[in-house]
């Protein structure tokens, strides 16, 4: 569509407001009624077509058809943002009663044919089979045909339509098409069992009520799942027909549509009509004969259609939507389940947005218990108002919802009053800040991009098991995640990624660092924590205090150098963990940021802290003091006192029976990968960790330079007020 340009108008302001993804997947500027365009936008066949008729007439400009793509998005219907688009100049898959884009595009596969293109489309296919992909990508579920009907016989599908939808009219098929289906499935499959699968978006052909067989199918399920354990299906013009193709079924068609007339479906009850010639003609001329299911694949969804991204809101390929959908719906299964309820409790009034945007999947309701204002009353009189707002809340869910909180002893308190309404064994998620978590300091109330979503533990908490922890010990990559793991691995330090991605401000000490380099003796990095923090008061470690991990280090290593990091909270003046000895340490590194630190020692030293992992990743030696998630597999020197039992009984947990010793390819995956979920500000849904590296150091946000002053103010303001609540709170800070 190259020779229209890339800047379009609609007639309709609706096709913006429905669909906020559709110029990123163009590749286009999309405005309303903007004179100036060099194409008017058409959606599909709706009444709305007139207008955008009637405005590409009225100023000359030339009328190009777009729709929902053949892999739409999670959800239906429009609070699930279109991540896939056709676009048509010609005219539109759907209606074969004139010539469309997509035949030509065909035409072009079959003239342009390769053995990659195969391959590709091939893949393509498998991954669409296999994690049972469609246009719409709510469930994997389907029912078990056999156990509905009771018997052992095969299956035969009739899939219904929206009644006088375009696309039974672009098929040139009408009432008695359907009527004839049903009559012909009962007559050629008389053996079987005849379904009919309702459409989900309304009215179709067939209702209970007339006479149909006792298997009428109603229920939202995932089509490749059905699909899959039918013999034959049946449409006129449904798209879930060529979705039966891909499987290898046989499709009876009784309409005429895009993928009929090529000798992979039967066309016997529509081949004599006027419509099936004209097609048939209109093929013969541009010299299409029998392609292929990959041919009409790649000519449909890859030459075809568009892609956005809705977690990056960029441009992207097939494969990147793909695998946008597969993470999305996963994560959703998992934290839903079988609930369709989440109950956010207790979470801080500033988490809010954030926790809608890592949660807030299409078609699940989403509720928050967020923390009261204590404003200046009396602590019985607020704990009397948190208990008449659990009262009012927490009985109405019990058995209808599962929970999230953040942090272990909002779990613990909220397992305790959920206990004392009867409900025992809740699922419940721990949430809590991720590894590539910000540009910035959590303490100062930096939204994260990435968190931890446990139902079982938490990672930081040695004394107990962790979703985390059972990742680690039964991990086993294929070859396609040990390659993801060794580029994410390889991008990490490329950018030099760490937590909180704080810039080295003292150059100072920068340079003083880069001379160690050139020094003959160790160089020790000790790594300053969060002295109250959950994550050292839980790692099963002897030492749980910077100073005496400080002191610790120099005493084992009197010649060596030392350089002290203090953690960036406890330097800002946000939390406890002021070590009084610094004078141990040859370089204290304030202000400099974690990679600059790494990139010259030959050891870390550290109790608990994340700094460990980032080491492993740079190949450095890693001594801990604590039982950090990474820790304890053979990756790191772990301390380990014979009279320290939970350590031991962490290790002793952290077995991997009948399976190799965990690599760093694994451990990265774990990691980064499979535990963690990631959003971007401005995307929606789930993005990766891919991502979220791109948007820290690639992605620049458009804006006014006030705009930005604005907000680096704004967060001023928060560091100040976070330091004087902690110091307002009796928190020793040094």
């Amino acid at each position: 569509m190259s020779h229209f340009g890339t800047h379009f108008t609609t007639a309709t302001s609706g096709i913006l407001k429905n669909n906020p993804l559709l110029g990123v997947a163009l590749g286009a500027d999309v405005a309303y009624k903007d004179r100036k365009a060099q194409a008017v936008l058409a959606w599909g066949q709706k009444p709305s077509r007139d207008k955008a008729v009637a405005f590409a007439h009225a100023h000359h400009l030339p009328l190009i058809t777009i729709e929902d793509g053949f892999l739409r998005s999670l959800g239906s219907g429009i609070r699930s943002v279109g991540a896939s688009f056709i676009m048509d100049d010609v005219g539109v898959y759907f209606d074969l009663t004139t010539p469309n884009r997509l035949q030509t595009l065909i035409a072009d596969c079959l003239n342009n044919w390769c053995d990659d293109k195969q391959q590709y489309a091939k893949k393509l296919i498998q991954k669409i089979i296999t994690n049972k992909l469609s246009k719409y990508n709510t469930t994997t579920y389907a029912p078990d045909l056999s156990q509905l009907a009771k018997n052992d016989k095969p299956h035969v599908i009739i899939i219904d339509q929206v009644a006088h939808d375009s696309s039974v009219k672009g098929a040139g098929a009408d009432d008695q098409s359907f009527a004839a289906m049903l009559a012909h499935a009962q007559s050629h499959y008389r053996h079987a069992n005849i379904w009919i699968k309702a459409h989900p978006a309304g009215k179709g052909y067939f209702t209970p009520s007339d006479g149909m067989p006792p298997f009428y199918l109603t229920d939202n399920c995932n089509p490749i799942a059905l699909l899959n354990q039918a013999t034959a299906i049946y449409t006129v013009s449904s798209h879930m027909g060529f979705e039966a193709l891909m499987l290898g079924k046989v499709v009876h068609n009784f309409g005429v549509n895009w993928y009929g007339g090529f000798g992979l479906t039967d066309d016997s009850f529509v081949q004599d009509t006027p419509l099936y010639a004209q097609v048939q003609a209109h093929h013969r001329a541009l010299n299409i004969q029998n392609p292929s299911i990959y041919q009409l694949f790649y000519a449909s969804y890859v030459l075809y259609s568009h892609y956005a991204n809705p977690a990056t809101a960029q441009a992207c390929d097939i494969e990147t939507l793909m695998d946008y959908l597969i993470t999305n719906r996963d994560w959703q299964d998992k934290l839903y389940g079988n609930t369709g309820q989440l109950l956010i409790y207790e979470f801080s009034r500033w988490k809010v947005p954030f926790v809608r945007g890592f949660l807030g999947f299409d078609n699940i309701t989403l509720t928050f218990k967020k923390n009261r204002w204590r404003l200046f009353l009396p602590n019985a009189i607020n704990a009397q108002r948190v208990k008449r707002d659990d009262d009012k809340i927490l009985p109405p869910t019990l058995g209808k919802s599962a929970y999230v909180v953040w942090g272990q002893k909002a779990k613990k308190r909220l397992v305790d009053k959920l206990t004392a309404y009867g409900k025992t064994n809740p699922q419940i998620w721990c949430m809590e800040d991720g590894f590539i978590r910000s540009n910035g300091l959590g303490a100062t109330l930096i939204a994260p991009m990435s968190v931890v979503m446990d139902d079982v533990g938490i990672y930081f908490d040695t004394t107990a098991p962790s979703r985390l922890e059972q990742i680690l010990n039964g991990i086993v990559l294929d070859e396609t995640q040990k390659q993801r793991a060794k580029r994410l691995h390889e991008l990490l330090l490329t950018q030099r990624v760490s937590k909180y991605n704080v810039p080295t401000k003292n150059h100072d000490i920068g340079m003083q660092l880069q001379l160690l380099k050139s020094h003959s003796r160790c160089v020790h990095l000790v790594v300053g924590q969060v002295e109250d923090d959950a994550s050292l008061q839980n790692c099963a470690s002897m030492i749980k205090k910077n100073s005496e991990l400080l002191a610790k280090v120099r005493a084992d290593f009197p010649q060596d150098i030392i350089i002290y990091k203090p953690h960036p909270d406890v330097e800002a003046g946000l939390r406890m963990g002021k070590a009084d000895n610094h004078h141990l340490a040859d370089v204290v590194a304030y202000d400099v940021a974690m990679p600059d630190c790494l990139d010259v020692c030959d050891v870390v030293h550290t109790i608990s802290s994340l700094t460990g992992f980032e080491a492993l990743l740079r190949y450095k030696k890693v001594v801990c003091y604590g039982l950090p998630f990474y820790a304890g597999f053979g990756l790191t020197d772990d301390v380990i006192e014979t009279q320290n039992t939970p350590k031991i009984q962490a290790l002793n947990r952290r077995t991997r029976p009948n399976l190799p010793p965990l690599t760093l390819d694994e451990l990265i995956f774990g990691t980064l990968i499979a535990y963690p979920i990631y959003h971007l500000p401005h995307g929606t849904g789930l993005a990766t960790p891919e991502n979220v590296i791109d948007y820290l150091y690639n992605y620049q946000e458009d804006g006014k330079p006030y705009a930005k002053f604005a907000q680096q103010l704004f967060q001023k303001i928060k560091t100040y007020v976070m330091r004087l609540r902690n110091v307002t709170s009796g928190k020793k800070l040094s």
